[in-house]
């Protein structure tokens, strides 16, 4: 039993840190082919950079229908592999940051034009890869680990309350 409990961890960390991003992408590859790459679709793809829905929204999807039938709580700290990923990645890009661009880009713009900004403020600052590398697995993540825990929530509500038409008979 104790055992399981690793395992189970690693398998919702990689659904929601590999297999949502990939949904992700094909959602925004198959919307871009719908409708001919079109100014507006490209609009709503870009819109709001790291907060924008069709981003996190299949981890909250695959958190919400995996968990349904695994439930399991270890799906909910899916959160924190997120969290270690983005870390090791803004690590990273400090690390690998170069003195010559500080009267140009300091290292704070760097790491939020790469990390947060599918469109960023400045075309030459930060690595724009680190969006799709690293910042999509963690929302996926964190979204995974929400979809989850609100399914639990529902699960065990359903648990506790009774079924007021079945009660009155």
């Amino acid at each position: 039993m104790q055992r399981t409990r690793p395992v189970s961890f690693l398998l919702h960390a990689a659904v929601a840190m590999v297999i949502s991003p990939i949904a992700a992408m094909v959602v925004g590859l198959g919307a871009v082919i719908v409708f001919n790459n079109s100014p507006g679709i490209n609009s709503v793809l870009n819109a709001g950079g790291a907060s924008n829905p069709l981003l996190w929204g299949p981890g909250l999807i695959l958190g919400l229908l995996v968990n349904r039938f695994t439930l399991k709580s270890t799906a909910c700290w899916v959160w924190l592999a997120g969290m270690v990923w983005i870390a090791c990645g803004i690590f990273a890009a400090l690390s690998s940051y170069h003195a010559r661009f500080a009267g140009i880009c300091s290292p704070l713009d760097s790491i939020t034009n790469g990390f947060f900004f599918s469109v960023p403020k400045q075309s030459y600052c930060g690595d724009h890869g680190n969006l799709m590398l690293f910042t999509l697995p963690t929302l996926s993540a964190i979204a995974y680990s929400l979809g989850a825990w609100i399914t639990l929530w529902l699960v065990r509500r359903a648990r506790l309350s009774p079924d007021p038409v079945s009660s009155n008979w």
